[in-house]
């Protein structure tokens, strides 16, 4: 427990301000992404964070976010968030999700004794499905992503809605990962981390700079949402414009884009679009070095070849692995094999 929660949360875009205490997933005047002040630091859940960063190559390291308990870096801010709203007096718990963030939702919900209903688009990894509804948590398939949304979004008023891209107490336990990287060598790396919604982007970003700065972030991203196009400077493109296989990079238009592309333009970095046609050869190379991730995650190493190959790096490179490739056996599989 904490002493207090006096914190505040409001709105950059329009200037309202919460009462204290009062958790809200988006604004309730413009509709735009919140900020906090007065957040307390909490203790993980489950052990999350302080996960290894191990050598994957020379000058190369990879921060392993996928041995956090649900097998993603989601964990971070799904734990602040619900012990928050555990706090805050919340029974149950909705969400809207890809994937992983669902998962990660329903597993921390049942830690803490939460409600959780989770709406996933029916094309969502059938892995991660399966391991929703082993938490006991209910799964509710959405023709869509954006139905997804429109139906969790439905029930905001009543349980507590974790709306990660627009949810300050998501970033804020994200931001533990920067603070991480900062104490791991990140000065005068280039930090490479696959990006959609934006808060992976943004939580390591903050983390950072609150403890010492000087890094380049490269946002790796999916043809299919390309959300950053025009905005920073692109760094290279591989694989097509096709990105069916990363499944977790799926949002278009996130609502933290301008802080997004600011991060990226303020730390001199840019961004790499990976599409399928790069994606097996990424698994097998990554499976290669030990690590067992998901297609979305793999991307990394298809966009640090490309750099590598422009001689854009700096000499030392962080790699952020974001999902378990155990949701994905099936699918590891073949894609390796198509790249042998």
């Amino acid at each position: 427990m904490v002493d207090s929660l006096g914190f505040h949360l409001w709105c950059p875009r329009c200037g309202i301000k919460l009462k204290e205490g009062e958790y809200r997933p988006w604004c309730p005047r413009c509709r735009g992404p919140l900020e906090a002040m007065g957040l307390p630091r909490l203790p993980p859940v489950l052990g999350e964070g302080s996960t290894p960063l191990v050598e994957a190559g020379e000058g190369v390291y990879a921060k392993l976010e996928y041995l956090n308990p649900s097998g993603s870096f989601k964990d971070r801010g799904v734990g602040y968030s619900l012990r928050m709203a555990s706090l805050l007096g919340y029974d149950c718990v909705v969400v809207d999700s890809s994937g992983n963030t669902g998962l990660s939702t329903a597993l921390y919900s049942a830690r803490l004794g939460l409600k959780a209903r989770v709406y996933v688009p029916r094309g969502a990894s059938p892995g991660k499905k399966a391991l929703i509804r082993a938490t006991g948590a209910e799964l509710v398939e959405a023709g869509s992503r954006e139905e997804a949304a429109r139906l969790a979004e439905a029930e905001a008023e009543k349980c507590f809605h974790v709306a990660h891209p627009t949810n300050p107490l998501f970033i804020e336990g994200v931001k533990s990962l920067g603070r991480e990287l900062a104490g791991e060598a990140a000065r005068g790396a280039d930090v490479l981390a696959p990006v959609s919604s934006g808060t992976l982007l943004l939580g390591i970003y903050r983390g950072l700079e609150e403890e010492r700065g000087g890094f380049r972030l490269v946002a790796v991203q999916s043809p299919a949402a390309y959300s950053l196009k025009g905005l920073v400077q692109e760094l290279g493109w591989v694989g097509g414009v096709e990105g069916r296989l990363l499944d977790a990079l799926l949002l278009t238009r996130p609502p933290r884009l301008g802080e997004m592309a600011r991060a990226v333009r303020e730390s001199g970095g840019g961004v790499v679009v990976v599409g399928d046609g790069a994606i097996p050869g990424a698994v097998r190379e990554a499976v290669q070095r030990g690590f067992l991730v998901e297609p979305s995650s793999a991307a990394v190493f298809a966009a640090h070849e490309v750099l590598k190959e422009k001689k854009w790096l700096s000499g030392r490179s962080l790699l952020v692995l974001t999902g378990s490739g155990l949701k994905y056996a099936s699918l590891l599989e073949k894609l390796a094999a198509e790249a042998a």
